[in-house]
């Protein structure tokens, strides 16, 4: 971590820049802080590749993509601006070495160690690879390690790279020594190339070399397609065998991240005493951490000296350091106000599943996709499945963390508790602002239903309970005759059904369909295609329809909004042709909310297709609108928004299309409105605060 340069800016959007953190090929990074003191990492483009316009459509297009990746082992990207003279990106900063520095510096892993970070690396590989991404150059230098476990950086960016003038003057794509067979001749690379990757960096992991040896780039092709790799290094087995199919020449031969997961997870893994890192990454990381703290200090210095200081959040609602968009950004690119519901849904394996290393001693791996925990820390017994947790009055009050994207926020039937779910799934005293219940492990997606039951997806399982963690109804999934790999849950109104996104054999890559499940019974009946990626899926008020958001595969284009009847699974609707969908589906269950560009919604009967009216368009503050929603009573709608001037919302005449309220009340998005239409809860910033607002839209209560 370096001084900033005179030549270095020191504000690069809503980022304070701090320090210089490194460069490579594509630009410099930076360590910046937010205005309320997150602390990115912004990754600064360089100037050359800044006047490739090919580099930046393939860029913008790869950040929006990457901007859907959530989970434990992927650093979330929080902003950018691919439409500024020289690009940029942000992502969440992890204070840790790289795998190539800690090695490097160290020496090799110790096996317990090796374990933890194959592990680490499968699912953050699943993670991206279930958001319709590949990663196409993971080697150890994009691998950074923190006590929670590896996270993976750069993912989906390397694609933007390909074409540039830094592959046209002879770089291969991808890093050589790491890089796969496919990769070098260019025919048949998928995302099992990333798993051939994962293989390289474990085995540098273990012996301070890549697995096909050192020398010339050229040397290195050579020997990945003819040679075998140098697996000495890891003690032998089960560890060992999964990286000898990992490193297969023939891709059709390699494990999925999902399989990869599946089995390491079932292995012991290492005493949590110490911690998952051997002793001098440790201490690494707490170099580097002091390094934080002092460039943090210099930063306060530079202001307290009148040094630009960081402008304040904007509207008075606070800002979580993720910045506004440029102009023009659609919301569902990443909205750093006013997350669009689908992100919930659309981010698969989400935070829930995290190595956590609490005050440095307790090692847990927890909330495995496709259900269960692992052998505990001493290695004894096989691995349970997720149980219902023990009740809050048992074990004390729960701990809930509510830092990060929060995806649905949802009154109780009584209006008394509140449902909040993102990286953890919660129930909430409002008033109090305490919570009460926890879900564990907490669901990769999940959905509460009008009636309190909630419905929560674990990979290739469904779990619905009613109303607490404690009243399990019943769990179901690929062992019931299900297509397995569930995502996006849908609850019936009474919770009898519940609607799932699912794809055959656990695989994502396949055809999706929706697949409609009788809770009681634990049976699947009706399916259908689903025309795509779904982001979004409900059933209206009365049970007679689904209706869901369709995107592409990859997420580079909307479909439209799609109607079915769930009872045939024949579509009724295609709401096509605009360029940002959300919708929000009205209490009689007749009509929805349906935004269709960045400003326009209408009110659309969902019997006919026909648009029953328009909604006045907001003011042009508002660059967009961000999120949807009802009042309980279906008198008003209302939305989020975002836009230079302010970011606050708008509310409707549900019944006249006539604004009541514009750019004056604290409305973000997801939302979720009191049974009685007393209050409103809001997500500030996306995640990290959830607002309780009174009929007069004004804060009675913050959950933090």
């Amino acid at each position: 971590m370096q001084p900033l340069a005179s030549d270095d800016p020191r504000h690069i959007g809503r980022h304070r820049l701090l320090s210089r953190i490194g460069a490579g090929g594509m630009g410099r990074v930076y360590l910046a802080r937010t205005p309320d003191g997150h602390l990115r990492a912004l990754k600064v483009v360089k100037e050359d590749l800044a006047h490739d316009t090919g580099f930046r459509d393939r860029f913008a297009r790869e950040v929006r993509a990457a901007r859907r990746v959530r989970g434990p082992f992927t650093p979330a990207v929080t902003d950018a601006d691919t439409d500024a003279d020289v690009p940029w990106m942000a992502t969440e900063y992890v204070p840790g070495p790289t795998l190539k520095e800690a090695v490097s510096a160290n020496g090799p892993f110790p096996g317990p160690s090796l374990l933890v970070l194959a592990l680490g690396l499968a699912r953050a590989l699943e993670t991206v690879h279930e958001a319709g991404l590949m990663h196409r150059d993971l080697k150890p230098g994009n691998i950074l390690l923190s006590p929670r476990g590896p996270q993976v950086i750069d993912f989906g960016i390397a694609r933007a790279v390909e074409g540039t003038v830094l592959t046209r003057t002879g770089q291969t794509f991808g890093t050589p020594a790491y890089t796969s067979p496919e990769q070098i001749t260019g025919h048949g690379v998928s995302q099992l190339s990333d798993l051939f990757s994962l293989a390289g960096a474990v085995v540098f992991a273990a012996s301070a070399e890549p697995p096909f040896g050192s020398g010339r780039p050229v040397d290195s092709l050579r020997r990945i397609m003819a040679d075998e790799p140098a697996l000495g290094a890891v003690p032998e087995g089960p560890l060992r065998d999964v990286l000898a199919r990992c490193f297969a020449k023939d891709p059709a031969g390699r494990p999925d991240a999902a399989e990869v997961r599946g089995e390491l997870s079932a292995l012991p893994l290492p005493s949590a005493e110490h911690g998952w890192l051997p002793a001098p990454v440790t201490e690494q990381i707490d170099a580097r951490e002091g390094e934080v703290r002092r460039a943090e200090e210099a930063g306060r210095t530079t202001v307290d000296l009148g040094g630009g200081a960081p402008a304040p959040p904007r509207g008075g609602a606070g800002a979580d350091g993720t910045g506004h968009p440029p102009p023009g950004r659609e919301p569902q690119e990443g909205a750093p106000r006013g997350e669009p519901r689908f992100r919930r849904r659309a981010a698969v394996l989400a935070a829930a599943s995290a190595l956590v290393v609490a005050g440095g001693a307790a090692l847990a791996l927890t909330a495995l996709p496709g259900g269960g925990v692992p052998r505990d820390a001493a290695g004894g017994g096989p691995p349970a499945p997720p149980g219902p947790s023990a009740s809050p009055s048992a074990q004390g009050a729960p701990e809930v963390d509510l830092e990060g994207w929060i995806y649905e926020v949802d009154f109780s039937v009584d209006g008394e508790s509140l449902y909040v779910f993102g990286t953890s799934l919660s129930r909430w005293d409002w008033q109090a602002g305490e919570p009460v219940d926890v879900f564990e492990p907490a669901p990769s997606a999940a959905d509460i239903g009008p009636d309190d039951h909630v419905a929560g997806a674990y990979g290739d399982q469904i779990r619905v309970w009613d109303g607490g963690s404690g009243d399990e109804v019943n769990r179901f999934g690929r062992d019931n005759g299900g297509r397995g790999f569930y995502d996006m849950p849908a609850l019936s109104s009474d919770g009898s059904r519940v609607a799932v996104l699912a794809a055959e054999n656990g695989d994502p890559r396949e055809e999706r369909v929706v697949q409609i499940w009788d809770v009681a019974e634990g049976t699947p009946g009706v399916e259908f295609p689903a025309g795509g990626v779904l982001t979004d899926l409900s059933y209206t008020a009365d049970d007679s329809l689904l209706v869901g958001t369709v995107m592409e595969e990859g997420f580079d284009a909307y479909v439209g909004v799609a109607v079915w009847d769930p009872a045939t699974g024949e579509r009724l609707h295609l709401f096509e042709g605009g360029d940002h969908y959300a919708f929000a589906l009205a209490p009689d269950g007749r009509t929805m909310a349906l935004q269709s560009g960045a400003r326009r919604v209408d009110i659309v009967d969902l019997g006919t297709g026909g648009v029953v009216r328009p909604l006045a368009e907001p003011d042009a503050s508002h660059e967009s609108v961000t999120g949807i929603g009802y009042s309980s009573d279906g008198e008003r709608v209302l939305a989020g928004s975002f836009g230079w001037d302010d970011d606050r919302g708008s509310v409707w005449d549900a019944s006249t299309g006539q604004l009541l309220r514009d750019a004056d009340v604290m409305v973000y998005a997801p939302m979720g409105s009191h049974p009685e239409d007393e209050y409103l809860a809001t997500v500030a910033d996306g995640g990290g605060r959830v607002l309780v607002l009174d009929a007069d839209y004004t804060v009675v209560n913050e959950l933090s």
